[in-house]
């Protein structure tokens, strides 16, 4: 009969496995879009609309963000070739609040 420790053992070293295979897949799949001779990993990228979601923010907001300077030029890449896709680094953005603009 398995004791605890082996039992233990025993997925501590599956789990050390599935992290290996784990990093081998995602260095196998790791996307790059290269844009005017500039690299971008799309694993640090997504489109407004998943954005939105991720965030929980309404379009029309993100929308007014960018409008307005509060996601950063080069938070925000504009593809031509794919009419004009436009992809936000993925990161949480704040606007500030009334307040804070006052001071």
């Amino acid at each position: 009969m398995e004791t605890v420790k082996e039992k233990n053992t025993v997925f501590v070293e599956v789990n050390k496995k599935l992290d290996e295979v784990e990093a081998k897949l995602m260095d196998f799949t790791s996307s790059k879009l290269v844009i005017m001779d500039k690299e971008y990993n799309l694993r640090e990228w997504l489109t407004l609309s998943d954005y939105c979601k991720k965030y929980n923010i309404k379009p029309s907001r993100l929308s007014n963000w960018i409008e307005r300077g509060v996601i950063p030029n080069g938070s925000l890449i504009v593809i031509p070739e794919l009419n004009g896709l436009k992809l936000i680094k993925d990161k949480l953005y704040m606007a500030r609040s009334y307040e804070a603009r006052a001071v």
